[in-house]
């Protein structure tokens, strides 16, 4: 058998044991009702663009600690309603980038609300994090879960499809989430937070088998946790609490709606066993593309693009 080959089965048959504690599936209900009862507060304002052909809407929406949320609306500008629409989720460090980015959707007649998270891009962050690591997301508030960082985050994500199934241009049954990296962590979350869009694709995803990604030799966002541990031991056991309620380890099996994950097992920053971990518990229907050579650069690549458009096209 050749070697990828062979790592692909050994993944296939890896299934970790959860790390969930007992208040994990309370936790989150009262989350999401504590979202589903803050208003939205949105605001759309149309903008000038040079591309007659899509509608470009700037949006803001508050998070539940009130952080604006800073979203482009966009629409096909001669597509009827209703619309589909997907909500994307950009990598760690990124943005939304500009309108033209989501062209090859727009011009098959989908709608797309497009999210800088809360630290990124447009958006910037309304919450005092009393413990954390300097210039890294990923440690503010580790010492308690409904202060860490990534509790927002998820809850900002989620509050995205408030604001589409707000939308009566919208078809409510029509509804997709996509994103890469710390995109797709955010989008396999909110899969298991939000039943009501019809399908989810997640690629090279983070967030995925904490303990094992920190673990293994990697590199991106989680390293910032591995140096905070470094330098504050005594932390350790809490941390490794906290980071339970937010890893999709965790969340997987609240997963309902069709879902599609990439990984590539050359991964530095998404490391690929922590990402099979999460998906062998997911029990919806499901497809796994890998990458058996490339880097966490996979999803980028043209072959991979074209895929998950025909995914999307056959499935919303």
């Amino acid at each position: 058998m050749d070697r990828y080959k062979q790592t692909i089965s050994d993944f296939n048959n890896y299934k970790p044991m959860l790390t969930k504690r007992e208040d994990f599936d309370d936790f989150w209900d009262s989350a999401i009702q504590l979202s589903n009862s803050t208003p939205l507060q949105e605001t759309i304002e149309q903008m000038d663009y040079p591309i007659n052909e899509v509608i470009v809407n700037k949006v803001t929406y508050q998070g539940i600690d009130g952080t604006p949320i800073q979203a482009y609306y966009l629409l096909p500008s001669k597509a009827p309603d209703p619309l589909p629409c997907l909500i994307c989720f950009h990598g760690y460090g990124g943005s939304k980038g500009s309108p033209s980015r989501y062209t090859h959707w727009l011009i098959q007649g989908y709608a797309v609300l497009a999210v800088d998270a809360r630290g990124h891009g447009k958006t910037g962050e309304s919450s005092v994090y009393t413990t954390g690591h300097a210039g890294s997301w990923a440690t503010q508030g580790l010492l308690d879960k409904k202060e860490y960082y990534y509790y927002k985050v998820y809850t900002d994500s989620k509050r995205a499809i408030d604001f589409v199934m707000n939308r009566p241009e919208i078809n409510h049954e029509r509804v997709g989430i996509i994103g890469g990296s710390f995109g797709g962590g955010i989008s396999l979350a909110v899969a298991a937070l939000d039943s009501r869009p019809k399908l989810f694709a997640a690629d090279v995803p983070n967030m995925c088998n904490i303990e094992l990604a920190i673990e293994q030799k990697m590199e991106g966002s989680l390293t910032a946790i591995e140096t905070y541990l470094a330098k504050n031991p005594k932390y350790v056991d809490k941390v490794l609490e906290t980071l339970s309620y937010f890893d999709n380890l965790n969340l997987a099996n609240r997963i309902q709606k069709k879902i599609r994950i990439s990984v590539a097992l050359k991964d530095p920053v998404c490391p690929p066993q922590t990402i099979f971990g999460v998906y062998n518990h997911i029990s919806s229907e499901k497809t796994l593309i890998v990458h058996p050579y490339a880097g966490h650069d996979a999803p980028g690549t043209e072959e991979h693009i074209d895929q998950l458009i025909q995914f999307v096209r056959e499935n919303l």
